[in-house]
C-alpha cells in the first residue's frame, strides 16, 4: 500500500496516524489537522481534510522548501487525497492561496505540481488534477498577468479532447498518398497512435501494441481500427518504417497537429482511445490502460 493510500485510510477511517508516526519528532513531520468527530462519512471527512490539510504548515518558512521528506511528501499525499474529495477545486485553490504567503514557496508548489501532475513520465501524472491546479493559478488574485500566461496556455491545451468530448477532426496522408480524415474512419473503437518513428519509446510502444492480444483480437474482428500518425510529417525514417498490416498508417502533412496544437502531444508517443462516435474514452493513455478497456 502506497503512502497516499495509507494516509487516506488513516485520516478518513481512524486515528492511527499519531500511532504510526509517534516516534517521529514533531519538527521533522508534517502535522495533519484534527478532523471533528461529528464528521462521520468518508465524503465529509475527505472534504474537511482536503480543505484544512495545510492548516499547520508554515508557508513562510523557506527551510521547508529544502525538506522534501516533509514538504514534497506532504504534497504527494495531498494529491492522493484529492480524487476522494468532493471539494477538490476549493482545496487546490486554498493551497495556492496560502502558498502565496512567500513567493519562493508558491513557486516551489508550482514546480511540484508540474513535476507530479504534468510531466508525462510521472507515475502520478493526472491531467484532471492538473486542470484544477491550472484553474487555481489562472484565477489567483496574487499573481501578475505575466505569471498567468503559461498556466493559461496549458489550461487551454488541457481542455482539448478530454474524456467524453468528441475528438477533434484532422486530415492525414496515407502511405499510398491518399488523403483521409479521422471522421471518415468507422469502427466500434478507434485507437490513435500519435508518434515519431525515430523515437525509441515509440518503437517500444509500437511493438507492445503489435503483440497485444486484446488489440489484435478486435482488429481481426473489425471492431477496432488503429490509426498511426507520424506527427513529424513525411520523414525519411517514417518512409523506411514498417507498421502492422491491419493498421492505418499515415503522416501529418504540414505538421498541423503540433503547430495548431489540435491535440496535446507533449510526449511521444501519445495514445487516445475513441468510441464509435469519436468520443474520447481514454486520453494520453498507457498500453495497459488501453488493453484493460478493450478486454470484454
Amino acid at each position: 500500500m502506497n503512502i497516499p493510500r495509507i494516509l487516506l485510510f488513516v485520516c478518513l477511517f481512524g486515528n492511527l496516524f499519531s500511532c504510526l508516526y509517534a516516534q517521529v519528532p514533531q519538527e521533522q513531520s508534517f502535522r495533519l489537522p484534527h478532523i471533528p468527530e461529528i464528521l462521520v462519512t468518508p465524503e465529509e471527512r475527505a472534504a474537511y481534510l482536503s480543505l484544512h490539510y495545510w492548516d499547520h504548515f508554515d508557508f513562510t518558512d523557506a527551510v521547508l522548501i529544502d525538506r522534501p521528506e516533509v514538504t514534497e511528501q506532504a504534497f504527494v499525499d495531498f494529491i492522493g487525497l484529492l480524487p476522494y474529495a468532493p471539494n477538490a477545486q476549493e482545496a487546490v485553490d486554498t493551497l495556492f492561496r496560502r502558498a502565496s504567503a512567500a513567493r519562493r514557496m508558491l513557486d516551489h508548489f508550482i514546480t511540484l505540481t508540474d513535476k507530479y501532475l504534468y510531466e508525462p513520465n510521472s507515475p502520478m501524472h493526472n491531467e484532471e488534477l492538473y486542470i484544477l491546479a491550472l484553474r487555481a493559478l489562472v484565477n489567483h488574485p496574487g499573481l501578475k498577468e505575466t505569471d498567468k500566461l503559461r498556466p493559461r496556455q496549458r489550461l487551454k491545451t488541457a481542455m482539448k479532447n478530454r474524456p467524453g468530448d468528441v475528438a477533434a477532426d484532422f486530415a492525414f496522408i496515407c502511405r499510398d498518398g491518399t488523403r483521409r480524415r479521422l471522421s471518415e474512419l468507422k469502427a466500434d473503437y478507434l485507437l490513435l497512435y500519435f508518434n515519431d518513428p525515430d523515437c525509441d519509446n515509440c518503437r517500444r510502444v509500437k511493438a507492445r501494441l503489435s503483440s497485444s492480444q486484446p488489440v489484435d483480437r478486435l482488429l481481426a474482428s473489425g471492431r477496432l481500427k488503429v490509426l498511426s500518425v507520424c506527427v513529424e510529417g513525411r520523414t525519411d525514417v517514417w518512409e523506411k518504417t514498417a507498421f502492422p498490416a491491419r493498421w492505418i498508417d499515415g503522416y501529418d502533412e504540414g505538421l498541423q497537429l503540433t503547430r495548431k496544437q489540435i491535440y496535446d502531444l507533449k510526449a511521444m508517443p501519445t495514445l487516445y482511445l475513441l468510441d464509435a462516435r469519436k468520443r474520447v474514452i481514454l486520453k494520453d493513455a498507457s498500453v495497459e490502460q488501453i488493453e484493460a478497456r478493450l478486454k470484454f
